[in-house]
């Protein structure tokens, strides 16, 4: 039973945040699609990722996660201009924020309910 309400729990967050991300990410930024769902899957295995990293006591992944996460940054700053730029890159900040305190969270339930 607690391994179904963990997983509800997760579940549920994630709806949720989806929700929220589409609801600050930038009109400049957003797809037209109404859901991104490559977006949204990517986000799930990242924080899939620091959640298994950190239950088995390798909180040095975040070091790996942040660095992995600035090379797919780089390439980005040739494209746009300067103003647009500046927004994507405070969003992109605030949503990997959101993302690690999110996978941390889950830590947290899984100690709770399964630990």
């Amino acid at each position: 039973m607690a391994v179904f309400q963990f997983m509800v729990l997760i579940l549920s967050t994630e709806v949720l945040l989806g929700i929220f991300y589409y609801i600050i990410t930038p009109k400049s930024i957003r797809k037209t699609k109404l859901i991104d769902y490559k977006s949204l899957l990517k986000g799930i295995v990242e924080r899939i990722f620091l959640l298994v990293s950190m239950i088995n006591d390798y909180p040095h992944a975040l070091t790996l996660f942040g660095a992995l996460k600035l090379a797919t940054r780089l390439k980005r700053d040739d494209e746009q201009d300067k103003v647009k730029q500046s927004l994507y890159n405070d969003f992109y900040l605030v949503g990997n924020f959101i993302s690690v305190m999110i996978a941390i969270f889950y830590v947290f339930l899984y100690k709770k309910y399964i630990g």
